[in-house]
């Protein structure tokens, strides 16, 4: 089974049903091979500290379907009302992956899983533990500041109560009821915001994992590189409500743009509430990312990682897995900007390794070849697009590129004559966003040497009920429900990409490709 939304009600609320999962389109798969590489692919987990008190979530409504400026800003991705719920989800997809340890297709054994970036939303230390704690089966305690109450923006109003949040609780006495509720058709959950927070066991992945840097993981909102100043804030307890008074708004929300430099404004006399204080939440140091993989208790082998990493600062590495060469590609501009690049020393570094490949090249990487086009740089050069493009289809070695990102589904040849001259890059949807998917990739030959991809979308074990969304996986259920719900994504509102553009088209999902022997 799947999962579909629902009819709408007056308020425009989808609930969610269930429907047949769809069948694999493209070409048949062949009835016997040999396998090269079988992964899960997850992307995008964008694990939330969603009370962390720098979150310019204020700045989102000017992209609601009544902003006088949507048109002109387009997304901008600071707030999502179900943020709060996002480790659960992580928990309820590493307990579906785990059902799976063969091939649906082939039925050859699963090798490992990748994680295509953004495991974080903030680029937080206390994320990133709750990230590795998810995936590595740890103790989690997905709280921050005040283990006493909930202190983020859809809190019960006793700090700052803002009607364009979503408060699961209620309305609280003397207030009107939230946007969320009365005119988008949002249910009250009541004691949500204490289940979201309590410690629970994770379950962990039953298979070797592969990590991948992420813009999120590296740039606060996934945009800004941390400063002194922005980090002393992320620790202190001020949660800023609005912008200084002197700021122009549509100035900042220019700075948080896809190609750097880009910013945060300066703290002045912006509106603020006090909140408990979290040394926790200081953002993570480049190069620091890879050395929290490696220290985790759950981690002898770093999920790809090494102590070179960690001492170079650098994100990128290659590994031997089943019959490929797996090459990880670190596509963030640590300068800024939400878009990929890389430098001239990763770019010959994985030009060396591609040509000196044995064997079959699958890429990874954050950012799909789409999105590579970042060229911020105060000191040095940024490679991009169509260079690296260039380079990759010298080389026929090179058949996949598994990306995320762009959080949906989408499938894309590079290179001249489809299914002869390239490679197949396979993007995969995300855990923050609808339909809240991951997907196995079985890339396998057949007797004469065509080389063959077999996708399907996997869903995570919750299922439509969330019930009083007090466990993992209910509270898994509602985080699904919620962002089939997006008000900034409803067609019926405007919105440029509907909500089902993150499914991306029929042959993005469950498809078998090809590549004609070489």
């Amino acid at each position: 089974m799947a999962f579909a939304r629902g009819e709408a009600n007056s308020l425009g609320w989808r609930n969610l049903v269930n429907v047949p999962a769809e069948p694999h389109c493209g070409h048949e798969f062949p009835a016997t091979s040999t396998p090269l590489l079988l992964l899960h692919h997850l992307s995008d987990l964008h694990v939330c500290d969603a009370q962390s008190p720098t979150r310019p979530e204020y700045l989102d409504r000017n992209a609601d379907p009544d902003s006088p400026i949507r048109e002109q800003v387009g997304t901008i991705g600071t707030y999502r009302a179900h943020s709060m719920l996002s480790p659960h989800v992580v928990e309820s997809m590493v307990q579906s992956l785990n059902t799976i340890t063969k091939g649906p297709l082939s039925g050859h054994e699963i090798a490992g899983a990748i994680i295509t970036g953004d495991t974080t939303d903030n680029a937080q230390k206390n994320e990133v533990d709750w990230y590795l704690a998810l995936l590595d089966g740890l103790e989690i305690r997905p709280d921050s500041g005040d283990f006493s109450k909930y202190e983020g923006v859809i809190d019960d109003g006793a700090g700052h109560y803002d009607v364009r949040y979503w408060h699961p609780h209620g309305t609280p006495a003397g207030k009107e009821d939230d946007l969320p509720r009365a005119k988008y058709g949002f249910p009250i959950v009541p004691n949500l915001l204490n289940s979201c927070r309590a410690p629970f066991k994770a379950t962990g992945l039953n298979f070797p994992w592969f990590a991948v840097h992420g813009n999120h993981d590296a740039l606060l909102q996934g945009t800004v590189a941390p400063t002194p100043e922005v980090n002393k804030e992320m620790v202190d307890g001020k949660r800023y409500t609005g912008l200084p008074s002197t700021t122009n708004l549509f100035e900042v929300l220019m700075q948080f743009k896809e190609v750097g430099p880009a910013g945060y404004p300066a703290a002045d006399d912006a509106p603020y509430i006090e909140v408990a204080a979290d040394l926790e939440r200081r953002a993570i140091e480049r190069g620091e990312y890879a050395q929290l993989h490696l220290a985790s208790p759950g981690s002898p082998r770093g999920h790809g990682f090494t102590e070179e990493n960690a001492r170079n600062k650098t994100m990128y590495y290659s590994t031997d897995i089943q019959g490929v060469k797996l090459i990880v590609i670190d596509s963030v501009n640590h300068y800024g900007g939400w878009q990929g690049s890389m430098d001239e020393e990763q770019f010959a570094w994985l030009e060396k390794e591609v040509a000196a490949s044995q064997k079959p090249v699958v890429l990874a990487s954050h950012h799909p070849l789409s999105k590579m086009f970042n060229d911020y740089a105060p000191t040095g050069r940024r490679v991009c697009l169509d260079e690296i493009r260039d380079m990759l289809l010298k080389y026929p070695k090179v058949i996949a590129w598994l990306a995320g990102h762009e959080h949906r589904h989408h499938i894309e040849w590079i290179g001249d004559i489809e299914e002869v001259n390239g490679f197949w890059q396979i993007e995969t949807a995300s855990h923050a966003d609808w339909p809240q998917q991951s997907r196995t990739v079985e890339i396998v030959t057949d007797a004469t040497g065509d080389i063959y991809f077999g996708l399907t979308v996997i869903d995570h074990a919750a299922g439509i009920d969330y019930a009083g969304a007090t466990t993992p996986l209910e509270i898994a259920a509602l985080s699904r429900t919620i962002s089939a719900n997006v008000w900034q994504k409803r067609p019926e509102l405007g919105a440029k990409h509907g909500i089902d553009w993150w499914l991306g088209r029929v042959t993005d999902r469950n498809v078998v490709l090809k590549i004609n022997k070489r």
